[in-house]
């Protein structure tokens, strides 16, 4: 979607207060799908000067993917901050690929879809997990024995064998 920043620019120096919806579709990172829950909300105020257009404000998400340790499913929540400026350009033929790190807008309009998508995925954990304390990667381990079940082999422990009978044949 397309941010309006005619305001903007019709006002420079000035802080325009904006708030903008964006879809953010699914996303394969590290083979695991993650989704966006819709709207990707991006809240903050924009300043006009000269040919940039400064954007200050918070993006706020929920990402929803499975969790890495049990495998069920996790929910993160994004709250992440962000300073951009983007350059205006007067033509579309101006060499945008120059320096892909620069955000530019044609007009009075700033598409923010890849910016929403930058802050969103590099705002994930490495690691997504359903809950802080996820032990399901240990019941996967070798060795592992769950605490809560008792091992079939614990009553020997209590078992008093006498000399004689250790050497005894079945």
């Amino acid at each position: 979607m397309l941010l309006d920043v005619s305001r903007a620019l019709r006002n420079p120096g000035e802080a325009v207060p904006f708030t903008h919806h964006e879809h953010i579709p699914p996303q394969e990172i590290s083979g695991e799908t993650v989704t966006f829950d819709d709207p990707v909300v991006m809240e903050g105020h924009c300043t006009m000067s000269g040919d940039d257009l400064t954007l200050d404000g918070t993006l706020t998400a929920t990402a929803h993917s499975r969790c890495c340790n049990c495998l069920g499913p996790a929910q993160v929540d994004i709250k992440v901050p962000f300073h951009e400026v983007f350059t205006r350009l007067d033509r579309p033929q101006e060499d945008t690929e120059a320096d892909p790190d620069r955000w530019v807008f044609l007009g009075s309009k700033a598409e923010l879809s890849h910016l929403a998508l930058t802050l969103a995925v590099l705002e994930l954990p490495i690691r997504i997990l359903c809950k802080p304390d996820c032990e399901g990667y240990k019941q996967m381990a070798p060795g592992y024995t769950n605490p809560q079940k008792s091992n079939p082999f614990s009553v020997l422990q209590n078992l008093q064998l006498k000399n004689d009978q250790d050497d005894q044949e079945v």
